[in-house]
């Protein structure tokens, strides 16, 4: 569906479009959030990430983003999307800030086939272990990959909804998604 989807539109597209929902999104779950911290992992879920936290950044959010990945092995659109985080002076750092008000696992998408582990497996405990909301970017990340999973309040499935956050998926899958809306 994502790449028929994707012929039809000018390149990078598809993901511009992801970025901004999960940013209003996450604008209509925590409107008076400043701090955001943005997990973004190394393939196009991250790149989702990445333009979410550039329009969260022009609309005067604080989004702290972390960033697991290899930028010489990412795909075309998670790069250009980096790249024009950078250009808009989106703060990349090491860890996650001390506090935040949201947290988006853009970590892991519909692709993860094994547990996560080193600097994701980190990343989703210390969400987990968080008491501020957390917005999920399609799936929550380990979901259905084996191990620990993000216990996400809210999840954006794009571009539509998924099977595995979607009743009768289960009460388990439920308390992992949360809220999941489909954009």
């Amino acid at each position: 569906m994502e790449v028929a989807a994707a012929a039809a539109l000018p390149p990078h597209t598809l993901m511009q479009r992801a970025g901004l929902a999960v940013a209003r999104l996450a604008l209509a779950v925590a409107p008076h959030a400043r701090t955001v911290w943005i997990a973004c992992g190394p393939g196009n879920n991250g790149g989702d990430g990445f333009e979410a936290a550039l329009h969260l950044r022009q609309w005067g959010k604080a989004p702290v983003v972390t960033w697991t990945g290899d930028e010489a092995r990412m795909p075309d659109d998670a790069r250009r999307s980096l790249e024009r985080a950078r250009a808009a002076s989106v703060i990349l750092a090491a860890e996650p800030p001390p506090e935040w008000e949201l947290a988006i696992d853009a970590l892991l998408g519909i692709g993860a086939t094994r547990a996560a582990e080193g600097s994701l497996l980190s990343a989703i405990e210390r969400m987990n272990a968080a008491s501020a909301p957390v917005l999920a970017v399609d799936v929550p990340s380990g979901l259905d990959a084996g191990g620990v999973t993000v216990q996400a309040t809210h999840t954006l499935s794009l571009p539509a909804l998924k099977p595995a956050c979607s009743p009768p998926a289960g009460a388990m899958r439920q308390v992992t998604c949360g809220s999941t809306i489909s954009a």
